[in-house]
């Protein structure tokens, strides 16, 4: 009763300043409260019609009669302090109660109403209603002209069906779930219908625009489209639009937190479109998924019946696109062998699909990243050497039976061709090569950050020559690009250069601060793989400059644990680099940390750094973070362990040089490489 009192109108009735008098009024307030429960929604409701005290308690007397098959209940509430009833006899009530005020509301206002209720819950913002709403208003031939939105809105506020929250510079109208759901069980079936229309349309638009402003940054206009109009496509059942625009979500955020909110959708398009031509298709995008949250085998099953069911239905586009994912997974579990034995297959699936020559060399490109991964880098260089006299022959413009960019293919042959060089140390090839990517990208008038990405690739071979100075310019002149275009990873990347440079140079204090920046960049944007190469580059770093050495085990284990749980094949080298420190220490133990508490409170020390927070959004390979340190640290001790009864000295602990933007990952060293 005391915060009854507090409102606007309930409290007008409770003080008598109100047509019905104070008794009146006090009555209506006890039955409406007793109606309630307590419930806070239910609350907001009853102050909204309070203004109306007919409308009140007509509504109250309504309320009663739902709650009436189980009399005396009521009272229990006052009399026992809580309510006896279960959630869904309140979401009855509540239902109940959304209905008898959407009844009293302006025809135009319950059209909105029944709009929002909808809409997508992230979608019930100003900005994306008012650009919408007339669309929305003519597709469900109202009559008249379209009613001005604030003055339409005005009654949803007043009655407490909606609240208006300030977002930032949106405002976001928020409804209770219960109302909601009253208000799309009430709206006809045309409504939904139009919303998922109209909302449909305006998210497809939102994505192209953002595919056509894109600066090759990841686009998060993009990403946003892309996620929020799933849902309406899929009521739709425009299940091959949905899965080209799940296909590019998560080719541009491939974050654990993405995939998992993605493969729902990917699983039920694959159920709804089973037995149809798209089938194979909708299988294949889920066994793409599946892989990159770490399910290899069962990607690889998924994937080896789609190649089978493809060839025998003649469909050798989608076989020869089975086979590269396929040949993906085995290069990322380390059986090149078995991928290099597939290429053949694909090639052949290719060739009989009817697919040009600048697809076949994509192929032959395929073979040539495989033949890096086996440390074939002579065949490599050789091969590409042939190959560029080949693809000056052919012609420069896509033709029909090409699903490929000539572009593309040639600059990923070349900077193929680029890492077999900076493996075999030749690093003036390795400038060369490089500087023709940027030459093609230049002429096709590629995006400036994109661009920026692959001078970036030239960091690590300056270093190699001792070209300290231009390595610095280099990099400074790519965080500018990286800054203008607001790119989070490239910044945590070249922060990581940055801080390379400075070890190199001996100035341990400089490349301690740099590579902390970039560990909060790399949180930012939320990559594990970048996370784990900072926090190693750190504990690299503090050990040299003498810092805590429990401090600097904590940033290895972390960096451990994130390989553990994301099955990266980094995990053997970050636990080699750990076995130093058991052999340095042994047969005693280094200052591990006690627990994952202890490392995460370490760790968290730095700015920026959210480990625990992170840890939470892994693959759970391990079920807890103190199993997934024990893990870590007990395989370091049994290699250290082996390694002192074999007399092996452990391997000197470097940090590794950042590597390429846009290429895998690479062995360089004990320095880890960041990439994309």
């Amino acid at each position: 009763m005391l915060l009854a009192r507090e409102l606007p109108n309930l409290g007008t009735l409770l003080r008598g300043e109100n047509p019905i008098g104070l008794e009146r009024g006090r009555e209506l307030v006890a039955r409406t409260l007793a109606v309630v429960q307590g419930h806070p929604k239910l609350i907001e409701l009853a102050e909204g019609q309070a203004s109306d005290p007919a409308a009140l308690l007509q509504q109250v007397e309504h309320a009663a009669a739902a709650w009436a098959e189980r009399e005396g209940m009521l009272t229990a509430f006052f009399t026992e302090g809580a309510s006896q009833y279960t959630a869904e006899d309140f979401l009855n009530v509540l239902a109940g109660w959304t209905r008898g005020v959407s009844e009293t509301l302006p025809s135009a206002a319950r059209t909105l109403f029944h709009c929002l209720c909808a809409l997508e819950e992230d979608d019930r913002q100003n900005w994306i209603v008012e650009a919408t709403w007339e669309h929305l208003w003519r597709r469900l031939a109202q009559p008249g002209e379209v009613p001005d939105l604030a003055a339409t809105l005005a009654p949803l506020l007043t009655m407490g069906l909606v609240e208006a929250q300030s977002v930032g510079d949106a405002t976001r109208y928020t409804l209770h779930p219960g109302v909601a759901e009253a208000g799309r069980a009430e709206a006809a079936d045309a409504v939904q219908a139009a919303v998922d229309t109209e909302l449909g349309d305006f998210w497809v638009a939102r994505y192209r625009h953002g595919v056509n402003e894109e600066t090759d940054s990841g686009g998060q206009l993009i990403v946003r489209a892309a996620r929020s109009v799933v849902p309406y496509l899929l009521r739709q059942q425009q299940w091959e639009k949905v899965s080209i625009l799940l296909d590019r979500l998560i080719i541009r955020d491939q974050s654990p937190e993405m995939v998992a909110t993605v493969l729902p959708w990917l699983r039920h398009i694959a159920s709804a479109t089973e037995g149809s031509e798209q089938e194979l298709q909708s299988a294949g995008l889920l066994a793409r998924a599946l892989g990159k949250i770490g399910r290899i085998a069962e990607a690889e099953i998924a994937l080896q019946d789609i190649m089978h069911k493809a060839v025998a239905r003649g469909q050798f586009h989608t076989a020869s696109a089975a086979a590269g994912e396929i040949m993906n997974l085995l290069c990322d579990t380390g059986r090149a062998e078995e991928a290099l034995a597939l290429v053949e297959q694909k090639q052949d699936f290719t060739q009989r699909a009817g697919l040009g020559p600048w697809t076949q060399l994509g192929d032959e490109g395929w073979r040539l990243q495989i033949l890096n991964a086996l440390g074939r880098y002579e065949e490599v260089l050789h091969t590409v050497e042939t190959l560029q006299m080949y693809m000056r022959a052919l012609p420069e413009e896509r033709q029909h039976n090409e699903i490929t960019e000539p572009w593309h293919v040639r600059e990923v042959i070349i900077d193929t061709a680029h890492t077999a060089a900076q493996a075999l140390h030749r690093w003036e090839k390795a400038l060369t090569l490089n500087a023709m990517i940027i030459t093609s990208q230049e002429a096709r008038g590629a995006p400036a950050l994109r661009v920026a990405g692959t001078r970036f690739n030239d960091y690590s071979t300056l270093l190699c020559l001792g070209r300290y100075g231009k390595a610095r310019t280099l990099l400074h002149t790519c965080r500018a690009v990286f800054e203008a275009e607001h790119d989070i990873a490239r910044l945590g990347r070249v922060f990581s250069a940055l801080a390379n440079l400075e070890d190199t140079l001996g100035h341990q204090a400089q490349a301690i601060s740099f590579v902390e920046t970039a560990l909060r960049y790399n949180y930012l944007a939320g990559s594990p793989g970048d996370c784990a190469i900072s926090h190693h580059n750190l504990s690299v770093y503090l050990k040299g400059a003498g810092r805590n050495r429990k401090v600097v085990l904590a940033h290895r284990s972390a960096a451990g644990v994130i390989d553990l749980q994301t099955g990266s094949g980094e995990l053997p080298s970050t636990l080699q680099n750990l076995v130093e420190d058991f052999a340095e220490y042994a047969p005693d133990l280094p200052p591990c940390p006690d627990d994952f508490d202890e490392m995460c409170r370490l760790v968290e020390a730095v700015e920026g750094v959210r480990f625990r927070e992170l840890f939470e959004r892994l693959p759970r390979r391990v079920a807890t973070g103190d199993a997934a340190l024990a893990a870590v640290l007990q395989g370091a001790q049994e290699i250290a362990q082996r390694m002192v009864q074999q007399s092996h000295p452990p391997a000197p602990d470097t940090p590794r040089k950042s590597g390429k933007q846009g290429t895998r990952r690479r062995k360089s060293g004990k320095k880890r490489a960041s990439n994309d």
